[in-house]
């Protein structure tokens, strides 16, 4: 994971009312944690959101330069206003060398798969994976091929290929990629096999039909002969 450069100083504003005041000045209030004490600091909200724009990890590893310092920090958390969408605050986690971090980077499949083609549907009910290990070792995404998968093939956690180093938080058989049926296809499907059992139904009462008649003549020879003997 390639670590992006930002620039940060020191906050003195750390209360509500202060960090409203960051913000409307253009800044970000952030905090810097882990490995030491917690540092508030301002970043340029700007500056931030080119960040954020330049990659489609949610946890990205950045550059963070203080007052001339610079260090290695993870972007672990992100806060934004649900009615703007504008952020309102970061967290960072202070990295060291020997740093092993959990950090969410985004599934993006390669390909076309061959289930896909002949009219399936690809489903991905993961859309980022939880990976554990050094933040120089972690993806920014990963992008496995799919265009072998046939219709009813699937690829699970535990068969992605990862770094050196680098596991995949979660269950090993936790479904990533799916080729499904499509939902035309199964509806055609489900009128082929409702057509096939009413053509069946419909058959098996004509071949019913010619037995119940010879059953009725059986039964007026039966009565007629009857009444020729009740005669003698």
């Amino acid at each position: 994971m390639k670590a992006i450069s930002l620039a940060a100083i020191p906050r003195t504003l750390i209360k509500t009312t202060g960090s409203k005041k960051v913000r409307q000045g253009g800044g970000l209030p952030g905090v810097v944690y882990g490995n030491g004490e917690p540092q508030s600091v301002e970043l340029e909200a700007k500056q931030f959101g080119k960040a954020v724009k330049s990659t489609e990890a949610k946890n990205f590893l950045v550059e963070l330069e203080i007052e001339g310092k610079k260090s290695r920090a993870l972007v672990q958390d992100i806060q934004k206003n649900p009615l703007t969408n504008m952020f309102i605050h970061v967290d960072f986690k202070r990295l060291t060398e020997d740093s092993v971090v959990t950090a969410q980077v985004p599934l993006q499949p390669l390909g076309t798969a061959e289930g896909v083609k002949l009219g399936g549907v690809m489903l991905t009910p993961m859309h980022t994976i939880t990976l554990k290990g050094r933040p120089a070792d972690i993806p920014e995404s990963l992008e496995p091929d799919v265009s072998h998968l046939e219709v009813g093939q699937s690829i699970y956690l535990e068969e992605l290929a990862l770094p050196k180093g680098v596991t995949a938080i979660g269950s090993p058989k936790a479904l990533v990629i799916a080729v499904a049926t499509s939902r035309m296809q199964m509806m055609a499907e489900a009128e082929e096999a409702a057509a096939a059992e009413a053509a069946a139904a419909e058959a098996t009462a004509e071949g019913e039909a010619p037995a119940e008649e010879g059953a009725k003549e059986e039964g007026g020879a039966d009565a007629a002969e009857g009444g020729d003997k009740k005669e003698g």
